[in-house]
């Protein structure tokens, strides 16, 4: 094998290996190779991407009367006309591509390879976001990123088990084999989840919802996931090969792993689509209020550019030891929008946004203002924590923590709340004193402080039943203190 640069294409996967609500690859108008090109030798990724497809080289045509070609079908008329939506359409045909090989008329094709090695329907009855009391969810997930997940996951596992059921007249389901559980459909929904494969800064959208912009290449389902874009591979779409061509971030050695980017990987979504939790690095989506800062209509369009221009500004933050750079970055800009002239000059400037997210220090002045604007936010942000707290210590006071995994997930964000707050708080407390300011811009630029980069988490079991769990009991009301000894909810 032999390695590639930063930009090469990795691999390729045919249009026919994405699981995707407009096209019907089981008709025979649209089968074709669907071998990936070009792996990587080694990658385990890869070379299981390849058997996928060396497996049954070609994925059968099922013929224009097949169950699956009516299927497809009708999912993307349904789709196109308005009467499903994406998600609906995803849902089906996860479900249909899973009954392959076990119900007369829908043979296996290649992809049946890939969900082998995920878990059967089951599994959500005890693993996710479907197995937690609805009474846990709505207390503990209360001012957390995963705040009205589970409300959002049923409405719309209930909608896609409707449209399965009535269909075509009943109809669809009858092609898929008939009996059509929503436990099935559950399982699909997490499965989508946790595999989407992200090819855009703009899919971030509310934390649940699947933007058009997040792929499912089903080669890719056989990797891991990194939040980070430095670390996972990126997908195009080839329209003149009919194919998604997938990008390596960097230079990448031959056998090394392939991971894919999923943006919304946190400890929320672990827990809410993997039945895991992040026990290394804690990452949260923060929802930010940054409203009392003024700012010149004109420069919106600047603020939106580099990630900063929602109100509520959304971010995924992980906690390190220094600030999160892409957290930083955005205070800094929105202190500085309510004078366009001063923030065209700072973004223009040569050196200062050339390796966003990590920027330099501003003025002062800018800092502290930067500071104060972000306290603000993240006191906010850890008031919505704090709102349940009284009814955490009536209701699940006395529960041991492994018993209640969503306390882990408000421990978590708990924890990234209160680090970046201190850290702001240190900023602010800098701003006052020239003598302390200076000396701080002066280290940043000698190297010694400054944003912090990352690689992929740590993840353990987290089930229903807690998995590894810990000894500590809840407690409600917000804490400065984490760790594995005990956890405190908010």
């Amino acid at each position: 094998g032999r390695g590639v640069e930063a930009g090469d294409v990795v691999f390729t996967v045919p249009k026919a290996l994405a699981l995707d609500v407009n096209t019907t690859p089981s008709c025979p108008e649209e089968v074709g190779d669907r071998r990936p090109h070009g792996a990587i030798g080694g990658s385990a990724a890869v070379d299981a991407a390849a058997a996928v497809a060396d497996a049954a080289s070609a994925a059968e045509s099922d013929g224009e009367g097949s169950p699956a070609c009516r299927i497809e079908r009708l999912v993307a008329g349904a789709v196109a006309g308005g009467e499903a939506s994406r998600l609906t359409g995803l849902l089906t045909l996860l479900v249909m591509e899973r009954r392959r090989g076990l119900i007369s008329g829908l043979p296996r094709t290649r992809t049946s390879a890939v969900l082998e090695v995920l878990p059967e329907p089951h599994w959500q009855n005890e693993h996710g976001l479907f197995a937690i009391d609805s009474e846990e969810f709505r207390i503990l997930g209360a001012g957390t990123s995963m705040e009205g997940w589970r409300e959002a996951a049923i409405k719309k596992t209930a909608e896609a088990h409707r449209f399965v059921q009535l269909a075509a007249s009943g109809g669809l389901e009858r092609d898929l084999g008939g009996d059509v559980g929503l436990e099935e459909v559950r399982w699909a929904y997490l499965v989508l989840h946790a595999y989407g494969q992200w090819v855009d800064e703009e899919s971030l959208d509310d934390g649940v919802e699947l933007s058009t912009k997040v792929l499912f290449l089903w080669p890719l389902f056989l990797s891991r996931p990194t939040p980070e874009w430095q670390h996972g591979v990126s997908a195009r779409y080839n329209a003149e090969q009919g194919v998604y061509e997938v990008v390596a971030p960097r230079a990448m050695r031959p056998g090394e792993e392939v991971l894919f980017v999923d943006r919304r990987l946190s400890d929320a979504s672990a827990l809410c689509f993997r039945g895991l939790w992040l026990s290394g690095r804690h990452r949260a989506r923060l929802d930010l209020d940054v409203g009392t800062a003024a700012r010149d209509p004109q420069a919106q369009q600047i603020l939106q550019k580099f990630g900063c221009g929602a109100q509520p500004l959304r971010l995924y933050v992980s906690a390190k030891k220094v600030v999160d750079p892409h957290f930083m970055s955005c205070m800094r800009l929105v202190a500085l929008a309510g004078n366009v002239t001063k923030l065209q000059r700072v973004t223009e400037r040569g050196t200062w946004a050339q390796a966003w997210p990590e920027t330099g220090m501003l003025g002062k002045q800018a800092e502290a203002t930067a500071a104060e604007l972000a306290i603000g936010a993240l006191q906010q942000a850890l008031n919505r924590l704090s709102t349940t707290s009284a009814e955490i210590r009536q209701r699940f006071g006395s529960d041991a923590v492994a018993s209640r995994p969503t306390v882990r997930v408000r421990e978590a964000e708990t924890m990234v709340i209160v680090g970046l707050l201190k850290s702001m708080k240190e900023l602010q407390l800098l701003s006052g004193n020239e003598y302390l300011f200076d000396a701080l811009r002066d280290s940043q630029k000698k190297g010694k402080v400054g944003g912090g980069g990352g690689g992929g988490t740590g993840e353990r079991g987290g089930g229903r039943r807690g998995g590894r769990g810990v000894g500590g009991r809840i407690r409600g009301g917000p804490s400065q203190r984490s760790g594995e000894d005990r956890i405190f909810s908010s």
